[in-house]
């Protein structure tokens, strides 16, 4: 039975876990990513502008800083230990947006590497310049830390944290800034009741004995950022510009049978790998106008997978069509879809061909036993 390990940290954690460890499965790596940044509001972007020069590697990073859907990815990955290093926090720092979310500071030119997100920097924060820093940083450094110990106990109460500080101090020395900014957020880690590794042998007595359940929490978790549309269509990509929301309900009404019109959510993680299938679930209720009335392909909602969230090539497509559903003209109907999908990134939305009135609300995707 392999223990499926999440890192949220350096390649130096990453390296932990090689392929000669046979009895670990790594399922989520967030490399070099700020907690202050994880816990920060997602950035709203347009993938379309992405620029295409940039490394696929590099892509993705910046990727996972704009969506911040590593608690999410967190839900679906169940991990049995997540490994936790604080190399960016003491390397790196983070940038502040006007519009008050948090990047982590990992590139010389900011602005122009985020240019297709048009985020405007407010400031740069480091943990290791001077003292006076190094409180103006932990401050916002603990209540991020705080907020994410919170997460993981109340989603994921089977998962065993570790912070790990094997190699780091070979790594900058014991007398550095670093070294002692590192020391201080390990010991304010190890406050909290959470063991500090410093050897690769102490890993194994933190290894799972058994299966363990999915907690109630995690199976009523929303993956999908701002499914109640209360921030209207921020996070979702609508390249047309035909849907609208309007108390908490999204609308489409189109008067053409030419073309289509598809709302894009924010990529979700569901595996880490593109040949694992996993169990989901969507709730949403629909309304439509006329049942009667619409294209011949009546097409009210898509779900699609892809193996990368940079290149975004589909691997499965799936339909759902109102007539096969049973929608009744002018009512409200409450479906379920079970999903079992294949891919490591899962994208959903409305979907409509022609002509046609549909609405939408309560819509969730969570995960199924």
């Amino acid at each position: 039975m392999k223990n499926r390990v999440a890192i949220i940290g350096s390649d130096l954690s990453r390296e932990l876990f090689d392929k000669s460890k046979s009895n670990f499965e790594v399922v989520l790596y967030r490399k070099n990513l700020s907690l202050i940044s994880l816990m920060a509001k997602a950035v709203d972007y347009n993938f379309n502008q992405i620029d295409k020069e940039i490394s696929f590697e590099k892509a993705e990073q910046i990727l996972d800083e704009l969506d911040k859907e590593t608690l999410s990815s967190l839900i679906v990955a169940q991990p049995d230990l997540l490994l936790l290093d604080f190399y960016s926090d003491v390397f790196h720092g983070v940038v502040e947006t006007q519009d008050q979310s948090f990047l982590t500071n990992s590139s010389e030119n900011m602005a122009e590497v985020y240019s297709f997100s048009h985020i405007k920097i407010k400031r740069i924060l480091n943990s290791n310049h001077s003292v006076q820093e190094f409180i103006n940083y932990s401050s916002l450094w603990c209540k991020a830390f705080n907020l994410f110990i919170e997460f993981v106990q109340k989603y994921l109460p089977n998962t065993v944290i570790l912070i790990n500080s094997i190699e780091f101090f070979k790594e900058i020395g014991f007398n550095s800034n670093m070294s002692q900014v590192w020391q201080r957020f390990n010991e304010y880690a190890h406050k909290k009741g959470l063991p500090v590794i410093h050897d690769s042998t102490e890993i194994s007595q933190y290894l799972r004995k058994e299966e363990t359940e999915i907690s109630e929490a995690s199976l009523k978790y929303n993956l999908i950022r701002n499914a109640s549309f209360s921030e209207g269509k921020k996070y979702w990509r609508d390249d047309s510009n035909e849907y609208f929301v309007e108390n908490g309900i999204l609308e489409i009404e189109r008067t053409s049978m030419d073309g289509f019109s598809i709302l894009h959510s924010s990529p979700i993680q569901i595996s880490n790998s593109d040949q694992k299938a996993q169990k989901l679930e969507i709730s949403v209720e629909i309304w439509v106008e006329n049942l009667f009335s619409l294209h011949l392909n009546d097409a009210f909602f898509y779900v699609w997978t892809y193996d990368d969230k940079v290149s975004r090539e589909l691997q499965e497509v799936k339909i759902y069509s109102s007539k096969l559903e049973n929608l009744s003209s002018g009512k409200w109907k409450h479906i379920k879809i079970e999903l079992y999908c294949k891919g490591r990134y899962l994208e959903l939305g409305p979907h409509m061909v022609g002509a046609g009135h549909f609405r939408y609300r309560n819509l969730s995707l969570t995960l199924k036993k």
